[in-house]
């Protein structure tokens, strides 16, 4: 089971991809445009030979509002299974995650834009020691765009123990501050005592017009429970031009 489950992920995550901005790894400012979709791929080193992988796919339904889901795997290729299964490690998240996502935007400012935010996750893990567990986060942030696309975030989210580790409320924010017209500088961090309190700093790349490539390195915050540093990569591709501002 563990091994079918562990295909079925790998194929998903070959798939064609298509997404918006986004920070490495907290909720992106930005709502999918109405009838617009995107998936998205993110991926972290964290081990010589293992991985944890972040599918994703939404769909804009208008008004400032998203839909969509998510699947978070921890893979493994050195050992008998593929697909690592985690529900009863002590702080970490339970893994494989099947989230439903939905964000809705209220619009505050033009100019500069500024918005609130909020938004939600919550689905189960495929435990096979227990029952599956009921994972949820839900989270309120202030977007904000200035400065030719200069993204500013800060929020606060409200997570259980099998989406971080342990329940908790965390603080988050992030920076992207372009420099050219394809390549941007980002940041961002959660704070903690969780599984998902990190921080990281790199690179985006715009190839095209509705491709966006993002590479960072990531850094445990004093108070994570697992110290683990690593590498981050981000692979999205847009439904549509990102220069087009308008998003209802």
């Amino acid at each position: 089971m563990q091994t079918f489950f562990g295909f079925l992920l790998a194929f998903l995550f070959t798939g064609s991809l298509f997404a918006q901005q986004t920070f490495f790894t907290i909720p992106s400012g930005e709502i999918t445009h109405r009838n617009k979709i995107f998936y998205q791929l993110q991926t972290n080193f964290t081990e010589p030979k293992a991985m944890e992988t972040k599918f994703d796919f939404i769909y804009g339904i208008g008004h400032h509002w998203e839909l969509g889901f998510n699947i978070d795997a921890e893979m493994h290729w050195y050992k008998s299974y593929l697909l690592k299964i985690e529900d009863e490690e002590e702080n970490r998240a339970a893994t494989p995650l099947i989230l439903f996502n939905m964000q809705k935007g209220i619009p505050i400012l033009p100019h500069p834009k500024l918005r609130i935010n909020f938004g939600t996750q919550f689905g189960t893990n495929l435990a096979y020691h227990h029952n599956s567990s009921f994972a949820y986060t839900a989270y309120t942030m202030l977007a904000s765009e200035f400065m030719e696309d200069w993204h500013v975030n800060f929020g606060v989210s409200h997570s259980n123990q099998a989406m971080i580790g342990k329940e908790a409320t965390n603080f988050f924010t992030g920076v992207e501050i372009p420099f050219s017209e394809r390549w941007a500088v980002m940041g961002d961090a959660t704070f903690g005592e969780t599984d998902n309190a990190i921080g990281t700093f790199g690179f985006t790349y715009n190839p095209t017009s509705r491709v966006q490539l993002c590479l960072g390195a990531i850094a445990p915050m004093p108070k994570k429970p697992i110290q683990e540093y690593g590498v981050v990569f981000e692979l999205s591709v847009f439904g549509w031009d990102f220069w087009d501002k308008e998003e209802d």
